[in-house]
Formats: C-alpha cells, structure tokens, sequence
C-alpha cells in the first residue's frame, strides 16, 4: 500500500479516463495519487512535457478531471489504511526480463512484458484481482503464483515458489522458464533448470517458433512462438502437439507436488485457448472473480476493519448493475445502495459493505 506517481497524458482522452485509471491504482492498493508535473513548462526542455495544470489552462479537461479526482479522493478518505484481497500473484522480475531479451536467446521473438501481459489480460476480464511480486516475495496470501516467464532466477527464489506448490499451492510456470541462474549461466542436466523437480517434466531441445509459424493442441488450439520437447517425470499430460516435429509430445502439463500443484505451459497457446486453461487452474484453484461483472466493468475490493471496499470500474460505453449488499453505500456519491449500484458508462463507482 502506498501512492502512485502518476503523469497525465497529452494526448485525445475518453472523458473522465484519466480519473478512471487513477481510481484503478487507488482500488489496487494506493492510499494517495501523486502527480508530476504540476504546471506545464512555457519554455524549456519539457516544454511539452503532461501536467496537471496544461497550458490551457483551468478551462481545459485535464485540469477538470484532476479536481474531480481530488473531491473523489475526499469522500474516499476512510478507504485509506485498508488492503488489498487478491488470491493470484504474477511472479516479475526485472532481471528475468532483461536476461530474457539478451540476443543470445534461440529466438529473437521474446518478449518478456508480452509474455507477462497474456496471461495477465485472461484475469483481468475475469473479474479476478492479481498482485504483482518478486521471485522471493512472501506468498503464503496466495492461492495460485503465475510465472509466465521467469527465464532467470536464483536458488532461493526457485526454492520460494517450489515451496509454495509444496504447502497446498498452484504453481503455473511458463516455458523457458528456470534455464538460468542468477549469473545468467545455463542450469545444466535438462530443462526447465531450476523447475524441472517441481513441475515434473524434464525437456533436453528446444524448438522455438517463426514468427507466423503455430502448432496444433490436442484440445482444438493453437501454440506459437515457442515449443519443447518434454518427456513425463511424474506429470500428467493436459495437451499435446498435434502439429510438427513434436506431434504426440506434452504441450502442457500437470503435477502434483506436496500439497500443491504445479502446471507447465511449454508454448504460448491462442487467446481463447490460454483464457480457458487460466480459467481451469484458477477455479481448481480455488479462485473465484471478485464480483460478476458485466464485460468491461473491473471489480476490485479492498479489505478495512470494519467493511470491504468494492471498487467498480465500468470501461464501456454502456451503463452497468451491479448486486452488492443490502447496507451498502456508493461512497463517492455518500448514497445508500441497497442490493445493486449503477455504474453509468464509462464511470467508477465505490461501494463500502460494512461487515
């Protein structure tokens, strides 16, 4: 928990975006928004450069929107101090991204924020809230730990996210994940490296796509951008190549490690065929979406001592209803909202439900 520093765009906004976005940091957990810059420069290097005050001046829509986020935030005072609830972690790591995008990699063709933001988009129109961490972060809040691409990581961090499957969690590791170590230097003795124990498989070639190039999945799908021969070392097949070199090989896997349950994707599946997979091992999981939503309106909650803090953020062009409790109140409009609150289009609401 802690503030966002945030820089207004210039550039052609939906109305009210920018104060929609700035609400989306503050139902992830911010308790303050702190702008840069403050006065657009007249003259000099950033000249050019967003602030809050543009060189339009007041009678402009950014201005307009920065003052109706600070009244927002006045009427959200009491929201300040509580937590965020979410049950999923997406494992980043900034030394894994920039090991991953080194041209000495079998292709050309990683990226490591793509490869993140695929997995991360399927969640975000489930409705379902994510945390952001680092390898060795404490992940005993979490149900399910995504690694999507985790190419480089140390012995403790490896060690920290098999140990989490191992007590009863849902480890999902994405391929070329485990290779390195710290020092950038391949783990020998067969892929995924540091994974190969905790995921249950042992892969000796790699065999990255073309740009263009895909690969059939058993389960009606398609993989691009990378694959792997995999052999079995107490996982369980989910799907298998039905294309290329590697048809009849596991694509994606299955373990169970301790308590837990660790998953392998050795390729990048298609939209539809990623979102259906995500959506099985977080309901296998135990993760449910915060709130049912109509598409397009974001539920986050925050957690106080007293009431739960739901956030609904509608991203359409489209007014939406939304159940919530009986003794509920829309705090930044201080009106009660027994049952249900509309979000008129394009529009935040926030709704506390006292407990």
């Amino acid at each position: 928990t802690g503030a966002v520093n945030w820089q207004p765009v210039n550039r052609a906004k939906g109305p009210g975006e920018m104060r929609r976005n700035a609400l989306a940091h503050v139902a992830r957990g911010a308790d303050g928004i702190a702008y840069f810059q403050w006065r657009a420069a007249k003259a000099g290097a950033e000249q050019w450069h967003s602030a809050m005050l543009p060189h339009a001046g007041t009678d402009s829509r950014i201005w307009q929107d920065v003052v109706r986020l600070g009244a927002d935030l006045k009427a959200l005072a009491e929201v300040r101090g509580s937590v965020g609830t979410a049950e999923v972690a997406v494992v980043w790591d900034w030394n894994a991204r920039w090991a991953m995008e080194l041209p000495s990699q079998p292709s050309g063709e990683l990226r490591f924020q793509d490869l993140v933001r695929a997995w991360y988009e399927p969640l975000w129109r489930a409705g379902v809230a994510v945390d952001f961490v680092r390898p060795d972060a404490d992940l005993s809040p979490y149900r399910l730990v995504l690694a999507p691409s985790l190419y480089l990581v140390d012995d403790a961090g490896a060690a920290n996210l098999t140990g989490f499957a191992e007590r009863g969690g849902t480890l999902a590791v994405g391929f070329h994940s485990g290779a390195v170590d710290e020092n950038c230097h391949v783990r020998l003795g067969g892929y995924p490296g540091a994974f190969r124990e905790a995921l249950g498989v042992r892969t000796d070639e790699l065999f990255p796509l073309l740009p263009g190039e895909s690969v059939g999945l058993s389960g009606g799908g398609t993989g691009t951008l990378w694959s792997e021969r995999v052999r079995l070392s107490g996982a369980e097949p989910v799907e298998s190549y039905t294309s290329g070199p590697l048809a009849g090989v596991p694509a994606v896997t299955r373990h169970r490690l301790g308590a837990g349950t660790s998953w392998y994707l050795t390729t990048l599946p298609d939209e539809p065929t990623l979102a259906a997979l995500l959506d099985r091992i977080r309901t296998e999981a135990g993760v449910r979406p915060v709130r049912e939503t109509a598409p397009g309106v974001e539920a986050v909650l925050r957690r106080g001592p007293d009431a739960d803090y739901l956030f609904l953020i509608n991203h359409t062009d489209r007014p939406a209803e939304v159940t919530v409790a009986q003794n509920a109140t829309e705090l930044l409009t201080g009106k009660p909202a027994p049952g249900s609150v509309g979000v008129p289009a394009g529009e935040t609401a926030v709704v506390r439900e006292p407990r």
